[in-house]
């Protein structure tokens, strides 16, 4: 009886910590079901961008949908087994789909195909655009697209989703519904004399539209406006000015009434266009580049030289520049990175900006005696200086602009918001050219109410290169952006027509995001290694020319006298020469090396806090919840 006591004990123990166990795994696996019920599109954001959220902008237009949407989500599922990442990114696509599912008060309805080899459903894919990429050498075609359409049988289709543009997927589904919900675009008159649309060269391919281009017509009916209009067609709801370079007089007038009588415009002017001086003819010889309204601006209360340009040291980009047989990176002083602090932030327009990319930029100034409201939207740090056109226009050389930029401490304004009443530039209209139909409205002395311009100092940032990267994904053209500057214009026309949803929707996710305080780091390095730099080209030429004197004779710069014929005071001066030389460089050396040193530093603390911060607060809050143990057990 006593014997058998303990074996019983055990087995009650046992039996205990079997049911324990068996409890824990069944409390467990109920848990994990209610909590799969329950909070199955819980989502905790830490994205600095809010990128896994759904912007309001995209809960607007939702909740504005009127008639019902269809969202095909074609999917081949071998795609994510055989290449495990677009199975990963296909689970985020279909998850944020059901999120507008959600939102949409039952206005939209979602359907998920996987669509087979010679099948209808492949059949049906193929019709609606979507592209089919190779999977295997056996020709399995695969697809990862989405196809959208509305009671009207309007269709709107994104072939393929690249995982290049994963951080503009919010934005890539929301502009696909927001078309599907509309039922007429908006007309935005385009008056360019730059090739936006694309272009022939030569007998070769036309080049295609630029992007910036290609982007507002997804939200946008472009109706062209010719360049010897007499008269805005009055059903344009914004006219979009792009280098407005030698318009006649009568264009001039339209664009002026167009505003006065309430017509809203964006105008993009430029002193020194670089994108001209680009694609040849005279221009490329050092012909004039520059476009202006001074007229039309001298009336609307603003001016912009058309002589000078802003330079940023604080903005500058770097580039790659040549000196002396050697390429080496330069701060840039004209090709400027806008940040937040060269935005207005109060401004609705530039609230989710995150970087402008301009070149060559003109500077803005309210005019003396204005009656319109100047408000700068975008300008310069107070490390600028106005530079001249003439000292750029030809083989501009960046390591001589920053070692001789002198900062102004003022900061200048590269585009500006006009506002307020405003007279015409023209006391009468001008007379209509031959063969051009007769004006429908009266001259206007005034506007009929305040004006509302945009005027941007640069035509160069609408160039895909200085903004966005183009590639080519089996015949499709997939644009990433690394700046803001497509998103601003949009967002321009969009705010001149009254409307703002998509606005905070744009510029979610940029790819490109810069470590600015190793920017800076290296920008100060930097003017310490052009300064050191100076000093060393000073002490060469003022070492030649001693030498020129020693030798009683002015031969030919740095260039070496035989050593038979030299004076030992020349010996001397050469050898003087030559003991300094090697002590300058070593000094460049050093301020390279402390350079280095810097950025090295800053670097590895950065990995230091990223990679061991989250650990080290895991550890912590276990010993601090061992010690609060250990203290309740000895209490």
């Amino acid at each position: 009886m006593t014997g058998n006591a303990p074996s019983n004990i055990a087995a009650k123990r046992a039996a205990a910590a079997g049911a324990g166990i068996a409890l824990a795994v069944l409390l467990f696996v109920a848990v994990n079901m209610l909590a799969n019920l329950l909070f199955a599109s819980a989502r905790l954001d830490l994205t600095s961008d809010r990128l896994f959220t759904l912007s309001q902008g995209t809960r607007t237009i939702l909740g504005k949908i009127e008639e019902p949407i269809v969202l095909r989500f074609y999917y081949s599922e071998r795609l994510g087994r055989e290449v495990p990442s677009y199975g990963v990114y296909a689970q985020r696509v279909r998850e944020l789909l059901e999120e507008y599912r959600n939102n949409a008060r039952g206005r939209l309805r979602l359907e998920v195909i996987d669509p087979a080899p010679y099948s209808d459903e492949e059949d049906r894919a193929v019709a609606f655009g979507l592209q089919g990429v190779p999977l295997n050498q056996q020709g399995e075609t695969v697809y990862f697209g989405l196809v959208g359409t509305n009671g009207a049988d309007r269709e709107e289709t994104i072939p393929f989703f690249q995982p290049e543009r994963e951080r503009f997927l919010e934005y890539d589904l929301t502009k696909a519904v927001y078309n599907l919900s509309v039922t007429k675009k908006p007309q935005v008159g385009m008056l360019s004399s730059l090739p936006m649309e694309g272009e022939f060269r030569g007998r070769g391919q036309p080049s295609p539209p630029w992007a910036v281009y290609t982007q507002l017509g997804q939200f946008f009916d472009i109706r062209p406006v010719a360049r010897d209009a007499a008269e805005i067609p009055s059903e344009i709801g914004v006219l979009m000015v792009v280098h407005p370079k030698n318009l006649p007089e009568p264009t001039l007038y339209a664009i002026d009434q167009f505003v006065l009588r309430g017509g809203r415009a964006l105008v993009f002017v430029d002193p020194m266009s670089e994108g001209e001086m680009a694609r040849g003819g005279p221009a490329a010889m050092g012909g004039p580049t520059g476009s202006n309204l001074a007229k039309l601006f001298d009336a609307w209360g603003l001016s912009m030289e058309d002589d000078k340009l802003a330079g940023d040291r604080a903005a500058a980009r770097r580039v790659n520049a040549g000196t002396e047989g050697r390429v080496r990176a330069v701060d840039y002083v004209l090709w400027l990175s806008l940040r937040e602090a060269n935005f207005e932030r109060s401004d609705v327009l530039l609230t989710e900006a995150s970087t402008i990319q301009m070149a060559s930029t003109g500077i803005l100034a309210k005019k003396e005696g204005a009656t319109t409201e100047f408000v700068p939207l975008l300008r310069t740090s107070a490390q600028s200086q106005a530079i001249s056109v003439d000292e750029v226009r030809t083989q501009p050389d960046p390591a001589a602009l920053l070692a001789n930029f002198k900062p102004s401490g003022t900061s200048l304004a590269l585009a500006a918001r006009i506002r307020g009443q405003s007279k015409s530039a023209f006391a009468e209209a001008p007379a209509v050219a031959e063969g051009q139909p007769a004006r429908t409205a009266a001259h206007l002395a005034q506007s009929t109410g305040p004006i509302n311009v945009i005027v941007v100092a640069d035509t160069d940032m609408l160039e895909d290169r200085f903004w966005v990267q183009v590639q080519d994904f089996f015949g499709q053209r997939v644009a990433t952006p690394a700046a803001y500057n497509g998103d601003f214009v949009v967002n321009a026309v969009d705010n001149l027509l009254g409307s703002s949803d998509l606005i905070g929707l744009r510029g979610r996710g940029l790819s490109q995001r810069p470590f600015t305080l190793l920017a800076d780091i290296q920008r100060e390095a930097e003017l310490r290694f052009r300064a050191k730099e100076r000093e060393l080209s000073e002490k060469l030429r003022e070492t030649e020319r001693r030498l020129a004197e020693l030798q009683g004779r002015g031969g030919p710069r740095g260039e070496e006298a035989p050593r038979s014929i030299l004076t030992a005071d020349q010996q001397t001066e050469i050898d003087r020469f030559r003991a300094e030389l090697i002590g300058v460089r070593r000094e460049l050396r050093d301020v390279q090396r402390d350079l280095r040193q810097d950025i090295e530093a800053v670097q590895t603390f950065t990995k230091a806090v990223n990679i061991g911060a989250v650990p080290a607060l895991v550890a912590l809050l276990a010993i601090g919840l061992g010690l609060a143990r250990l203290r309740r057990r000895s209490g």
